[in-house]
């Protein structure tokens, strides 16, 4: 049965910029396909449909720990493909994917289809800034995720998909879409002149044309690896043309793609009979394990010019059946001329790309647009089925890629004549064959993707630290080292280092390639006076030369791992550096998944160690490079000495399994509920906490687990807490239970934790060990063990919700560490690991500690996450906490005269009574679990770096300060042992990365995000309007000029 209102864009239609599903079109009658026909035009579900048929107990999908079968796999599709309509049937906007690859992913293209809507495969490394821009120009409304990004795009409508949830579906309780070849399967993004990514409107016929050409790239039983980044164009080669055909999908670990050996073990041992591979990993797989081919039935590369050299080495170790050298732009659906590699060809030096695919068809036309002769060069046009309609929001570029040229007489469901420009300069022999020669333009090709060099350049520019930048294509002599883009630019400022530069670039354009950085004094011209790019290249070999020369001068034969690494990494990486320092860091240095494959394989091999892909990007500066290695060699293998961030990536892993048992979560503030389970109530926020709850009529009672022997003496210290900050509270509605969340029960006997577990409405997590200078393991029992518990206690007799109170140290000295410069709120700690082995023990603890909390999230328990900044006293009263490190640092600085000067630090210091009113509005709606919000000032006009915050104090306080350097002002506080700030000294003054402290490291820190916190405080004007800093450090200058006086009455 088909639906006759499909989904077909009329000729021309989307060159104005109209969305994909607003023209209808009947179904045409026949699709060819490389002399085979899909009948009556049948679109993906058809055909799909008729491998599930023939083929319904094979194995549709597998990874590492889980597959399906074709019936699993329509049937699960069908259960999703009902969720996706019953969300919003009206809705036929495209549906954007955010799952990484593996079954997920696939199972979500396929609900898609089956939905008769178009996939948007996503990067989910793109921050959703980016995302949302991509999706609102498609008009999309909902997408597609898995359990880790379900809290991402919070204004769009949210599908998860999880294999092992998803029931199936009776065959017969739905039926698919069937959406004819001619209809809108994908959307792709390409890069694109302005930096702005394109949208490419693919139509299934593409992905048809290709699966059944005659070549059978893909055959009924075969095993395909799938190891493509599904944003790419080629992963859908890998998932679609696998399930057209009756075969089998097999996903690729990512590790395992780029490790050679690895990937060599992987296609043995899981008998892989199909892969693909990007010119670049091919090159660096072959270079480092010449056989890892030999067990392959076909292997298929292209996305670059194919080296000839790597070929023959395949073909002398032991080659697949075939190789095959494919060619093709996204806008012609991934491929459109491949060719079969002879050896023969592979010896003379030259290798074309072939003949088009299956109906394709291809012309070389020069630049009067006639039709070029064999042997003349010509640029590539291509039409036929597998030409994209245009670009979605792009009617400019639509009309300037895609043209009409009726003089070719194509005949394509668009028009007579419809085709695609290439770019892309070729020739033909007299047999029709295709060789690739060059582009017409300054677009290159990098590991698989279309970069235009002038985006590049603009988007540079567009940074300001720039006053001029030419971006080249280095392709370094030894082919196994990889291609790979150079800018050269002319800073503004002495300011504009290669860091930062690229640490702007990164964060104003993510979705664009990062190119390696060189700072020059002035641009070399041609005659023409345009930027002598052929001069900077030149220029940038000799430099090259010269830094080989210094590695070849390292002491060859030294059993220093410092010197041996040194000697890699810069012939790997071609620095044209003399030295590296320590801080040198492999990922900000551009080191691509390439260049990585390439270290890794060299060190391993000079030094005798089993390091993986994970260990180098865990490990990307040159210290921690030589450190990784020698650990290496000291414990092989198995790290008998466990790295820290070994043990915080598994104490994350903690909870993972813990699952509620039911989802009736009750309304604490209703009235017959109203009782508050509180940790933390004897610590500054925990107490002003208490003191709001008690005051508000809807709370019956708060019962506060304090640490204490008996009930007396915890109340005892919540009194005593009270009265130091001038609070008076209402200890009638006080409940003090005796108790110690980091033990298990929470060092309660079973009948009174089952009794608390039955009576509390809700649970305020606010409690938590703080040491500056304590490690991690002496924070884990508390913080981590501790908030684990808390989660136990939440579930157990009854689910409730649970607030619980982070920090925004959870993501370390990130800024200055990884570049990262925004941070939204439901951003998880775990990307910023990199950052945390310079921050301290209580900061490693707290990205732990959330990291489970995420996990909870992510299993269906209500919580919501606050991060605290720099709490500061009380807004209005200015009573502060004297022990904590704001006060002290205030206290010590006016004490001594002195502040350091700390250039690009901000300190995100809120008031403690915004805090509480905050996590108490933002606690009364169900909407906000889920979401983490970042306490600190919601408007960014009113947020201070640290220099100003000095500025401000010293005009404010009538005691004389000066701002020192840093290292003077911790000199002079270290002579001071009667000072607030001196137990903090040994932090302050211990030097974490290069000569940087831990305080100097959150130079540059990424800017906390609010959008969260204003969302939910959009009712409540009142909090949401917070006083100025300014305002605040008037108030609590009086605590801290009393806290001096009373030091100075001491001495």
């Amino acid at each position: 049965m088909y639906d006759k209102s499909i989904d077909i864009i009329r000729p021309g239609a989307l060159a104005h910029g109209s969305s994909v599903s607003e023209y209808t079109t009947p179904v045409f009658p026949i699709q060819h396909c490389g002399g085979r026909t899909s009948p009556e035009g049948m679109g993906l579900a058809g055909l799909l449909q008729q491998q599930i048929r023939k083929n319904g107990a094979v194995t549709a999908i597998q990874d590492s720990t889980d597959r399906l079968s074709y019936a699993e796999l329509h049937q699960k599709a069908l259960a999703l493909a009902i969720q996706i309509q019953a969300g919003n049937p009206g809705d036929t906007s495209p549906v954007g994917i955010i799952i990484p690859r593996g079954l997920n992913h696939v199972l979500g293209q396929v609900a898609v289809i089956y939905a008769g809507r178009v996939c948007v495969p996503l990067d989910e490394k793109l921050p959703d800034s980016h995302l949302a821009s991509m999706l609102e120009n498609l008009k999309s409304a909902l997408v597609l995720t898995n359990a880790t990004h379900q809290h991402r795009l919070p204004t769009f409508r949210h599908t998860l998909v999880d294999h092992s949830k998803v029931p199936l579906m009776a065959v017969d309780s739905f039926h698919p879409v069937f959406r004819s070849a001619w209809t809108s399967s994908h959307i792709l993004h390409t890069s694109g002149t302005t930096g702005k990514p394109k949208a490419v409107d693919s139509m299934a016929e593409g992905l048809i044309n290709l699966s059944f050409d005659s070549s059978d790239f893909v055959r009924h039983g075969q095993r395909v690896g799938h190891g493509a980044s599904v944003h790419f164009d080629s992963a859908l080669v890998e998932i679609w043309t696998t399930l057209l055909r009756g075969a089998t999908v097999v996903v690729i670990p990512a590790e395992t793609v780029l490790d050679p050996m690895a990937l060599r073990a992987f296609v043995k041992t899981e008998k892989l009979n199909v892969l693909q591979l990007t010119t670049s990993l091919l090159t660096v797989t072959a270079f480092a394990c010449s056989d890892a081919f030999s067990t392959l039935d076909t292997l298929l590369t292209g996305g670059e010019a194919i080296n000839c050299d790597i070929i023959r080495l395949i073909f002398d170790n032991g080659a697949p059946r075939r190789i095959i050298n494919g060619y093709g732009p996204t806008e012609c659906s991934i491929y459109t001329l491949w060719h079969v590699i002879s050896q023969n060809e592979a010896l003379r030096g030259e290798i074309p790309v072939g003949k088009p695919i299956g109906n394709l068809e291809t012309f070389l036309v020069n630049e009067k647009g006639h039709l070029a002769q064999p042997g003349e060069v010509g640029e590539l046009l291509v039409g036929g089925p597998g030409v994209a309609r245009g670009y979605i929001g792009n009617p400019e570029k639509t009309a300037q890629s895609f043209v009409t040229m009726p003089q070719l007489k194509s005949q394509t469901t668009r028009g007579i004549g419809h085709v695609y420009r290439t770019g892309d300069l070729m020739r033909t022999d007299e047999n029709g064959v295709h060789f690739y020669l060059g582009r017409k333009d300054n677009q290159v090709k990098i590991r698989g993707q279309r970069v235009e060099l002038e985006a590049l350049e603009a988007s540079l520019l567009e940074t300001r630290l720039v006053s001029a930048a030419v971006v080249i294509k280095i392709t370094p002599d030894e082919v196994e080292r990889g291609q790979f883009l150079l800018a050269f630019c002319i800073p503004t400022t002495h300011e504009s280092t290669e860091g930062a530069i690229l640490r702007a670039y990164i964060s104003q354009f993510p979705h664009l390639m990062v190119p390696r950085i060189q700072l020059i004094s002035d641009l070399p011209l041609s005659s023409t006076g345009k930027a002598d790019r052929r001069a900077l290249e030149r220029q940038w070999y000799e430099q090259i030369e010269r830094s080989r020369d210094f590695a070849a001068a390292l002491e060859i034969d030294s059993d220093d791992v410092a010197v041996q690494v040194e000697r890699i990494w810069l012939d790997v990486c071609s620095l044209p550096a003399e030295h590296l320092v320590p801080t040198a860091d492999f990922v900000a240095l551009g080191g691509s998944s390439i260049v990585a494959v390439m270290m890794i394989t060299r060190i391993n091999q000079a030094l005798g160690v089993s390091m993986q892909a994970r260990m180098l990007y865990e490990n990307s500066t040159f210290e921690q490079l030589v450190q990784l290695v020698t650990r290496l060699q000291l414990n092989g293998d198995d790290l008998s000495a466990q790295s820290e961030q070994e043990i915080w990536l598994q104490d994350a892993q903690l909870g993972q399994f813990l699952r509620p048992q039911d989802t009736t979560i009750p309304h604490w503030q209703s009235p017959d509920e109203g009782r508050v389970f509180l940790t933390g109530a004897t610590g500054f926020i925990g107490i002003f906490l208490l003191d709001a709850l008690v005051k508000r009529p809807e709370v019956v009672q708060v019962a506060c687990l304090v640490r204490a022997q008996d009930e007396t003496t915890a109340l005892r210290r919540i009194q005593e807490t009270g009265r130091k900050y001038g609070l008076f509270l209402d200890l009638r509605k006080v409940i003090a239970v005796p108790g110690d969340f980091s033990l298990a029960k929470l060092g309660l006997d079973t009948t009174q934790y089952d009794h608390w577990a039955s009576w509390a409405s809700v649970v305020f997590h606010l409690g938590a060990k703080v040491s500056y200078v304590a490690p991690y393991s002496s924070h884990r029992q508390v913080n981590v063990i501790g908030t684990l518990f808390m989660l136990e206690f939440a579930k157990h007799q009854r689910l409730k919700a649970m607030h619980y109170s982070s920090s925004i140290a959870a993501y370390g000295p990130t800024g200055y560490v990884t570049g990262a410069t925004m941070l939204p709120e439901d951003e998880r700690p775990a990307p910023h690991l990199a950052a945390m082995q310079y921050d301290t023990g209580y900061s490693q603890s707290q990205y732990v500690a959330e990291m489970i909390v995420w996990s909870a999230i992510d299993n269906g328990f209500p919580v919501s996450i606050y991060r605290p900044g720099f709490v500061l006293g009380h807004s209005k009263s200015g009573l502060c906490n004297p022990d904590d490190f704001v006060s002290r640092l205030f206290t010590s600085c006016i004490s001594l005269g002195l502040f350091p000067i700390l250039p690009n630090q901000r300190k995100e210091f809120i008031p403690v009574d915004f805090i509480v009113n905050a996590i108490l509005h933002i606690s009364t709606s169900h909407n906000n679990f889920g979401h983490a919000y970042n306490l600190i000032q919601p408007d960014l006009t009113n947020a201070i770096d640290i220099n100003t915050s000095f500025e401000i104090l010293k005009r404010i306080s009538r005691y004389p300060l000066r701002g020192v350097s840093y290292t003077d002002w911790v000199k002079s506080l270290s002579r001071r042992p009667d000072d607030p700030l001196h137990p903090l000294t040994p932090m302050l003054k211990e030097a974490v990365l290069g000569d940087k402290t831990r305080w100097e490291v959150y130079e540059n820190m990424a800017e906390y995000g609010r959008a969260n916190l204003r969302r939910a405080l959009q009712d409540a004007p009142d909090i949401l309007n917070c006083d100025p800093i300014e305002v605040i450090f008037e108030r609590c200058l009086k605590t801290w000029v009393c806290q001096v006086e009373s030091g100075l009455k001491k001495e």
